[in-house]
């Protein structure tokens, strides 16, 4: 879960979402304006507009984290922005098709309520829908905030369709719902705490810059109105307040850059959350995959008892003193002593005792495999030097 706080590290992420967080509030500017002088259609072009700037940046850093918690490659910011124009629109489809599933949910639930309503049955039956319907809207609602919002979009960003991400964000609220809610609980707990760190590097350094501006610049720079804009007031609130802003180009110039350090601010938590997010997706998705090719870590016997059979395999090969490779047709005195073996060779491993290595002896004219003792050489009938013929290499 620690691996979550390195998305603060991530800037090409970080520069996406500032711009989109420049863009669409300026565009929410814009909305205000149009409201305030009721111009409906332009209210609902430049809402419009912000919802997408929003979402549509939104999903291009999601796809940037995405490839670091995959350990892949990061992509540009320009193949971000196309590939999240081009599969985006599947987290609308997903939200949509599980919406739809919980305004069905609540209708049957309303149409069992009536059914509860019969004057015999009614009450009896009631007591049984109670308690059930209890539970089930409690998990649905539990559901909704911790599996549905934050994992929907990270499915997306992993290369789910639209019913492929459903599927998966239903499989594992089925299976796992309980650790999902605990690691979620965790990543916004991590969040908070970079955000409270960066809330307390803002206000001391704030304070610090504001108070030697103030000194140095004299009254063209108060003090207020920089702290104010380092907490996200800008040029319009303060305006709106009786500050009168443009007094001094020093304070409008305070701020705007204390808005740049409030938007950095914000975005970094907002980093953390998004790898977080991603971090408890990859982990539940793998393993509903390893469930449904029949290979549950948590059952026995299923990946978790196949992969301590593989390390133990692994390392009996690794003490094994000598690897023989053995052709399928070969007889046990034709056997070629080797080192080391392809990966992909279709062989077979042997333990051959070492005291029955160095008696190994070769026929000096085919080089053949022969006995001690032997005159003559089994495979090409070439006469042996001596009783003792030549040790093969080892």
């Amino acid at each position: 879960m620690l691996a979550c706080v390195d998305g603060v590290r991530h800037l090409p992420a970080l520069a996406v979402l500032l711009g989109t967080f420049a863009a669409a509030g300026l565009l929410l500017a814009m909305l205000a304006q149009a409201v305030a002088r009721g111009q409906g259609a332009t209210m609902v072009l430049y809402g419009v507009l912000a919802f997408l700037v929003a979402f549509y940046g939104g999903n291009a850093a999601g796809l940037m984290v995405m490839d670091d918690a995959r350990g892949q490659p990061r992509r540009g910011i320009v193949d971000a922005l196309a590939t999240a124009l081009r599969t985006a629109h599947r987290l609308l489809g997903a939200l949509l098709l599980i919406a739809i599933a919980y305004a069905a949910g609540a209708l049957l639930l309303a149409l069992v309520l009536v059914v509860c309503k019969a004057p015999v049955l009614g009450p009896a039956a009631y007591t049984v829908v109670l308690p059930v319907a209890v539970v089930i809207a409690g998990l649905a609602l539990l559901v909704l905030p911790t599996v549905v919002v934050p994992l929907a979009a990270p499915a997306v960003w992993e290369g789910a369709d639209t019913l492929q991400c459903v599927s998966r964000l239903f499989a594992i609220a089925r299976r796992r719902l309980l650790e999902v809610v605990l690691l979620m609980l965790v990543v916004g707990l991590l969040a908070s705490v970079v955000g409270a760190l960066v809330m307390f590097v803002v206000a001391v350094g704030g304070q610090v810059v504001a108070r030697l501006s103030a000194w140095i610049l004299g009254p063209q720079a108060p003090a207020q109105q920089l702290m104010a804009g380092l907490f996200g007031f800008g040029l319009r609130s303060l305006t709106g307040a009786g500050v009168n802003v443009g007094a001094s180009a020093y304070a409008a110039a305070g701020v705007i850059g204390g808005g740049v350090v409030a938007v950095v601010g914000s975005v970094l938590p907002g980093l953390v959350y998004l790898r977080g997010a991603c971090e408890v997706y990859l982990a539940h998705a793998d393993a509903e995959d390893e469930a449904a090719s029949g290979h549950d870590p948590a059952r026995p016997g299923g990946a978790a008892a196949g992969t301590k059979a593989a390390g133990a395999a692994a390392g009996a090969a690794r003490s094994r003193g000598i690897l023989a490779t053995v052709a399928p047709e070969a007889s046990a005195l034709e056997t070629t002593i080797t080192m080391a073996r392809s990966p992909l060779a279709s062989t077979t491993e042997v333990d051959v005792p070492l005291d029955l290595v160095a008696t190994v002896a070769c026929c000096p004219a085919c080089q053949h495999a022969v006995q001690p003792g032997d005159h003559y050489c089994g495979t090409c009938g070439a006469p042996l030097d001596g009783d003792r013929p030549e040790a093969a290499p080892r």
